[in-house]
């Protein structure tokens, strides 16, 4: 049986960590919010990738523990992490923070150090995407509901086939 997972999903926890560059606020979803769209869409596996943090990570845990009808979703760890020229990468199953504005090589080797999976978020949009720098991740991400285009994700999708990569 298929897993429906979300990856990429920000919560109030995000806010105050996109950098000085960016505006404070981020997102304004609440953890009890989060999880019942995710328990509406039959989401049973949920990745909290928040903006230069794993803040909001234990907090959605422990909601969901506190809370039996969020049993049948499982919550990972996970961060979104800015990297030196502001693009961002997404690290999966990491327990410990990764430092913003690292390269993304440093960023990536950090992942790996922690044993976990980076993937590209985001690729080709108009702001804070790796481009050809994707290939570098273990996976890209090719939809983005954020993306104000209408080529990013396309583009990102032909990306992910050309170079025989994780979608």
């Amino acid at each position: 049986m298929p897993i429906k997972s979300e990856l990429h999903c920000h919560n109030l926890f995000s806010n105050f960590h996109l950098g000085s560059e960016e505006p404070p606020y981020d997102c304004n979803v609440t953890i009890r919010d989060q999880l019942e769209r995710a328990n509406e869409l039959g989401i049973s596996a949920l990745f909290v990738t928040n903006h230069n943090t794993l803040d909001g990570y234990s907090q959605m845990l422990q909601y969901k523990n506190d809370h039996y009808k969020f049993k049948n979703i499982q919550v990972y760890p996970a961060e979104e992490v800015t990297t030196n020229t502001g693009a961002h990468v997404l690290a999966y199953g990491i327990h410990k923070e990764i430092p913003h504005s690292l390269s993304l090589e440093e960023i990536i080797d950090e992942v790996k150090k922690q044993n976990g999976i980076s993937s590209a978020p985001h690729p080709f949009s108009l702001v804070d995407a790796l481009r050809d720098k994707a290939k570098n991740c273990d996976m890209i991400e090719v939809f983005n509901s954020n993306n104000i285009d209408v080529i990013s994700n396309v583009k990102a999708s032909q990306f992910a086939i050309d170079n025989n990569m994780t979608q």
